[in-house]
Order: structure tokens, then C-alpha cells, then sequence
């Protein structure tokens, strides 16, 4: 399992049960999931009986005839298959039938061996942080991409919280002056603390999604897609999944991401209410952002430009967060200050 990167409660979550369901209704059938999750075959796996041979041969043809079904076909549609075909991550199909590719469940079969899930209820388990945004299945696919770059550390691995708050209150401090290479120098910072940063490209299929954290065994991974945005906005979302990393000790995942066409972000779930006051005060402390509400000016450039100075921290970001207080507008013309990273 560790060859695979899976650790015993990845595992579970990837077929879809709890720890006590499969041990105490294991089967042949669960035993073929585990043999297409692993890619071993079960008589590799466990000391199959000769006896047994022929159980296992129909629990296996069971087990394929999950995907041929109508949900499973329906699922796999919804995937950036074009995409994920040109990066060499599905077998191409092209010329087939759409009942060659889906309805005999060569696609479905394809994009869950991808994914590292052996059924729907697994692929709804291991990426639930997706499940409620505009395209659950494109950016679930976006995540994965990161998960299979990044190697399981070893088992004593560890990283010191201390550090890296530490660490983003510096970079807050001195990323004023910063211009076109923010982003490398957050990247590097982050990367010094011990943390996988990954800049993946996000797919066409869905608006791009902000940001993202997730957990190689104790190694914590941020996800970042690539392409431009605005200094406030990426430091937000930096902070946000950070954020995230400090507070939960349970190795919860994140996922910054449009909840809706119209671009609403999906962070109310998984930890995120807290882990967004975490970073709201590593980014900006609340009695900075009192100051700066009591001064009752902030929609003037001169007044974003004075803050700037005296707390030591981006324009753009003071920006980002009036609009996040709906202090000033989405179309202010303060968007000005905001600088592309």
C-alpha cells in the first residue's frame, strides 16, 4: 500500500467503506476492488485456494459490471476526458462508439483507475471537498493531478506549525515591496517550511479553482493552479489553505473553489470557518482591519496607500479584504491597486 501512497485510511475512504465494513463483511468481491485499487493481483495479495478460483473468477465479473451502469457512465461523462487523454493519464479512444467508450465501461473503468478509487462511493469519499462546487468531477481530476506528483514521506517526517506561522507573518511583512516575482518568493517560502507546493494547471472545463491543500502522510501539500491573479486574491486563498494546514490536526483536505457558476467560493465546510480566522489573522490582525473600518475613508486611494505603509502589507490585499467586508464594491476603481502575480 505504501508503494502506492496510500496509507490503511486512504484505502478505505478510496473503496468506499469503513474500516469495520470491510473487515467484517470482506468478500471476494471487496477482494477484487482492493486488487483494482492496488493494481496487484489478489493471488499476489493473499494465499487464494485453488478451491476458491472459481469465487473469485465471478466475484471479478461482478465487479466489472459496476462500470457499465447508467451512473457510472453518466459519472465518467462529466469528467475532462480530451484533456486528461492528451496528458497521457486514459488510454485514447479515439474512433470508438460512445458505446465502445462508455457503456461497456471502458471509460468508466479508465478515468476510476486514474482517480485511485475502486467505486463512486470511494470517489465521493476521497474527494468530498469537491462535491458541492460548480464541476465536482473536473476539479477532483484537478487534485488528483497534484496527488500523484507528490512522493509519501517517510514515517518521521514532521514540520513545526511555529515555523511556518512564523514564516507568513514574514512574508506579509516583506511582501510589500515585491513585484513580479511574489508568487515564486511565497512559493519558496512555503517550500522552506517543508510543505509540497504544486502549480498545476487547471482544466477548461470548470472556472479555475483558487487554491488547495491536501496531505501526503504528514507531508502537507499546497495546490496552486497556474495563470494569473491578483496579489490580494492569492494571498488570500495561500492564506486560507495554510490556514488550514495549521489548525487541523486531522489532515483535513481544502478545496478553494467556484460553489457556483456566478463564482461563489465553496468554504464552508471541512474546517474552513475556523481555518479562514486563522488566516485572516496571520494576513491581516483584526486590530489592523479595526483601524482601518473606524477610519471610515477606506474608499479613497490615498487612505489604502497610508494603511499600506503603516501595517506593511500589499495594497491589493487591503483591497480584497473591504470587498470581502463589503466595504467597498466588486468594481471599485481601487481594483487599480491590485497588482497581476
Amino acid at each position: 500500500m505504501k508503494l502506492k501512497g496510500f496509507a490503511q485510511e486512504d484505502i478505505f475512504a478510496r473503496l468506499g467503506y469503513s474500516r469495520r465494513t470491510l473487515v467484517d463483511g470482506f468478500s471476494f468481491v471487496k477482494m477484487c476492488e482492493l486488487e483494482f485499487l492496488l493494481g496487484t493481483p489478489a493471488e499476489v495479495l493473499w494465499n487464494v485456494d485453488p478451491v476458491d478460483s472459481e469465487a473469485l473468477a465471478q466475484a471479478r465479473k461482478v465487479f466489472e459490471r459496476r462500470f457499465c451502469t447508467a451512473e457510472a457512465v453518466d459519472w465518467a461523462q462529466r469528467f475532462p476526458i480530451r484533456e486528461l487523454q492528451r496528458l497521457g493519464h486514459i488510454r485514447m479512444t479515439e474512433g470508438l462508439t460512445f458505446n465502445r467508450k462508455f457503456k461497456s465501461g471502458l471509460l468508466p473503468r479508465e478515468i476510476m483507475k486514474f482517480m485511485g478509487v475502486a467505486s463512486l462511493d470511494g470517489w465521493n469519499k476521497a474527494y468530498s471537498v469537491a462535491l458541492e462546487t460548480v464541476n465536482p468531477q473536473v476539479y477532483s481530476a484537478w487534485i488528483r493531478l497534484g496527488e500523484i506528483q507528490v512522493a509519501r514521506p517517510s514515517s518521521d517526517f514532521f514540520i513545526s506549525r511555529d515555523v511556518i506561522a512564523n514564516n507568513l507573518k514574514f512574508l506579509r511583512r516583506n511582501a510589500l515591496p515585491l513585484k513580479e516575482n511574489l508568487r515564486q518568493i511565497v512559493v519558496d517560502t512555503l517550500r522552506k517550511c517543508d510543505i509540497a507546493v504544486l502549480q498545476v494547471p487547471s482544466f477548461i472545463m470548470a472556472p479555475a479553482p483558487k487554491a488547495a491543500c491536501f496531505w501526503r502522510g504528514l507531508r502537507p501539500v499546497v495546490q496552486l493552479p497556474t495563470g494569473s491573479a491578483s496579489d490580494g486574491e492569492f494571498m488570500e486563498s495561500v492564506y486560507h489553505v495554510m490556514g488550514h494546514i495549521l489548525q487541523s490536526h486531522s489532515k483535513r483536505p481544502c478545496l478553494l473553489a467556484p460553489k457556483t457558476v456566478a463564482g461563489v467560493i465553496a468554504t464552508a465546510k471541512n474546517g474552513c470557518v475556523e481555518a479562514n480566522r486563522v488566516a485572516e489573522g496571520l494576513l491581516m490582525t483584526e486590530a489592523e482591519e479595526c483601524e482601518l473600518i473606524c477610519c471610515g475613508r477606506f474608499a479613497e486611494k490615498a487612505c489604502i496607500e497610508f494603511f499600506s505603509r503603516r501595517f506593511q502589507i500589499r495594497p491589493g490585499i487591503i483591497v480584497s479584504r473591504l470587498q470581502q467586508l463589503k466595504k467597498i464594491r466588486r468594481d471599485s476603481p481601487l481594483n487599480a491597486l491590485k497588482m497581476a502575480v
